[in-house]
């Protein structure tokens, strides 16, 4: 089974919006993770180990800002995650929820069909009666790749004599066999679960979840339902559901949810053990390794319409914002001294200072720190065009910019 965990990176600080547009610009903030996010993680390790598989975590927005961010699940909680996938495209920022869930949903196919198309791979061998040495060398390489779980090949010599290329390799099973293993194996694929946070502490909408399984469903053309303020879970591998329990209000209600699905995950979470009885089967149908690497999509390698996606593709509109963590202040035009960039976190004179953004007002830092600033050319004074830049998200070139 695939458990597709997403999570969203928000701004260090309460918010910050600096364009008209209400557009976010992550590139040029400190992220750290969305906190919602973690009980998301939490309950998609539950399944794991209750269906077998692996976690893949799936986000949006600057890869060279989100690496650090997804590295970090690997080792949290309990097993962390497998697999890291990130969606980045300049003509991705700006998107409202609707436009988020459109293309996180392309994300989900995208990783869907990667692994229903190797198993393809080795169901079109045993139907094109291939010898058992020749689907056994494909089975290994896609199991390198990570894409095949153990039950068709495995290295671990305490799975390896139970997988289907080595009893294959053995006689020990006919192709019919083997075609049913291979079919069971790709029901397991299209089974997937998407889990999401309830929220996110930038946007508190609540509503990406649901907008994910409403894009699926237009996408897959088949119907994925969606659960929110899920608060336990319990998995039924055999049959092919979960049981959830959520509550809305004074009423607690427990359901039983068909897969594929996709879920939100409430505040209040509470994580139950898988059965032991589910141990032996969860590792069958586990994956080979974790890949640390996150693998960066952008919008033509997930199919994405432009018309969709970014602020093009979104319907909501956002009126003008401020900063909220940091106090009031005013610059002026051809007066006032600005950063020219973003400075990370420097020491001077045994002291820290930073990280600074784009455009903050540098003329209330100490001396030293501004003369180490003009130094290097990172001081300018605040122009007509920097103040549309702030205005309206709009960066205009001018000849000649005066630095100080």
């Amino acid at each position: 089974m695939l458990v597709i965990t997403l999570y969203k990176a928000v701004p260090a600080r309460t918010t910050k919006i600096v364009t008209v547009g209400g557009v976010l610009r992550r590139e040029e903030m400190d992220l750290v993770m969305n906190p919602f996010d973690y009980k998301a993680i939490e309950a998609a390790d539950y399944l794991k180990r209750a269906f077998g598989g692996k976690v893949i975590a799936l986000t949006m927005g600057p890869d060279f800002k989100l690496k650090s961010i997804a590295a970090s699940l690997y080792d949290t909680p309990v097993e962390g995650i497998d697999e890291s996938y990130i969606l980045s495209d300049r003509r991705m920022a700006g998107a409202d929820t609707w436009a988020t869930a459109y293309t996180v949903s392309l994300g989900v196919k995208k990783v869907v069909e990667a692994h229903l198309s190797a198993v393809d791979e080795l169901i079109s061998l045993i139907r094109g009666d291939a010898d058992p040495e020749r689907f056994a060398q494909k089975a290994k390489e896609l199991y390198e790749r990570n894409l095949i779980p153990n039950a068709v090949y495995s290295s671990l010599p305490t799975l390896k004599e139970a997988t289907l290329a080595e009893r294959l390799l053995k006689g020990e099973v006919d192709r019919g066999s083997a075609l049913r293993l291979l079919e069971k194996v790709r029901h397991e694929v299209e089974k997937f679960i998407v889990i999401a946070g309830i929220k996110t502490s930038d946007g508190e909408t609540g509503s990406t979840g649901p907008q994910v399984a409403e894009a699926l469903t237009e996408l897959l053309r088949r119907y994925i339902p969606s659960v929110t303020y899920v608060r336990e879970l319990e998995a039924d591998p055999e049959a092919g559901f979960i049981y959830v329990e959520r509550k809305l209000g004074d009423l607690i209600q427990k359901l039983r949810v068909p897969l594929p699905c996709v879920i939100s995950i409430a505040t209040d979470y509470r994580p139950n053990p898988p059965l032991l009885k589910l141990k032996k089967r969860a590792r069958m149908f586990n994956y080979a390794k974790k890949v640390t690497e996150s693998v960066v999509l952008n919008a033509d390698q997930i199919g994405a319409k432009p018309e969709l996606i970014g602020l093009t593709g979104s319907p909501t509109i956002v009126g003008p914002g401020m900063d909220i963590g940091v106090p009031p202040v005013q610059k002026f035009v051809g007066k006032t001294l600005v950063l020219s960039t973003r400075v990370e976190e420097f020491e001077l004179n045994g002291k820290k200072y930073g990280p600074f953004e784009r455009l903050s007002k540098a003329d209330d830092l100490p001396q030293e720190v501004l003369n180490y600033l003009r130094e290097r050319g990172l001081v300018k004074v605040f122009e007509l065009e920097d103040l549309v830049d702030e205005l309206f998200g709009v960066r205009v070139s001018v000849a000649g910019e005066h630095r100080i």
